[in-house]
């Protein structure tokens, strides 16, 4: 506004300036009253009024088509910008809805994260609980690992012992092996002896019944090996035993390989008659 009203005063004062330039540059009015003339100055004033009302008419008219040209060019931009304010609020729309779209997706995407995190953490906490158990598992495992070297020595003891015991029981069979070798030669030796005595006249030397052969390892003096013997030479019963008289007590003992005094010592004869009578 300040720009419009000082065109108007320097519009105002050009016209006051030109005027005075006319009316005593141009047209020589005298204002002295002798020689003022009023018919000259009325026409000048006129002729000034005249000038002034074109040129008024002219500016009016100039500003005017400048200004009907940039109405037209205002009014194109102005539905120009309407236009571009249409499409910019159609955008603006979009964009919000993309915005309130990609907004709810981020949510979205959020919440899943955080789920897939509380699922990774649960992931984390059992793997951590795993390797804790491993952990004590392989403790556990080079304990039981230094048990079992522990055992490992602990059995290469016992297997050493037991080669060692093996080794003691192959002697001994070899021993026993030796020693029923050496019985089996007693025995066909006294079986030799059995043969003769069946033949001989003893008076204990008879055939008996199998159901009537007795215990002897009952006496006293006779274990399981001599009670062997006795029978090789046909003494089976109690009977037998305690009908012995002492010179065959010697022969009973040369013919088993005993000391005929442990025989009397021990007393078979007398036992072998207790049970007898039994």
């Amino acid at each position: 506004m300040k720009k419009q009203y000082l065109l108007i005063l320097l519009f105002v004062a050009w016209c006051i300036g030109s005027t005075w330039w006319y009316l005593f540059g141009i047209k020589g009015v005298k204002t002295d009253p002798a020689f003022f003339s009023p018919q000259a100055t009325l026409i000048s004033i006129i002729e000034i009024l005249a000038m002034l009302l074109i040129a008024c008419l002219l500016g009016f008219g100039i500003a005017w088509w400048i200004q009907h040209d940039s109405a037209e060019e205002q009014i194109e931009n102005i539905d120009r910008l309407t236009t571009e304010n249409s499409v910019l609020n159609k955008t603006g729309s979009e964009l919000k809805s993309q915005s309130e779209y990609w907004r709810e997706k981020h949510k979205q995407d959020m919440a899943a994260s955080q789920q897939k995190l509380n699922q990774s953490n649960l992931i984390t906490d059992g793997l951590r609980q795993q390797i804790l158990e491993l952990e004590a598992s392989i403790v556990s495992a080079k304990q039981e690992s230094l048990a079992g070297q522990s055992r490992t020595s602990q059995s290469e003891t016992e297997l050493g012992s037991l080669r060692y015991r093996i080794r003691q029981l192959e002697f001994q069979h070899k021993e026993q092996s030796e020693l029923n070798e050496r019985l089996k030669k007693e025995n066909e030796h006294l079986q030799t002896k059995h043969d003769r005595a069946t033949h001989s006249d003893h008076p204990f030397v008879r055939p008996i019944e199998h159901d009537d052969k007795d215990d002897l390892t009952k006496i006293k003096g006779i274990g399981p090996f001599i009670e062997k013997r006795l029978n090789m030479i046909g003494i089976y019963t109690f009977q037998q035993l305690g009908e012995l008289t002492p010179e065959l007590i010697d022969r009973v003992g040369a013919a088993i390989e005993f000391f005929p005094q442990r025989i009397v010592r021990d007393d078979w004869v007398g036992q072998a008659q207790t049970f007898a009578t039994k």
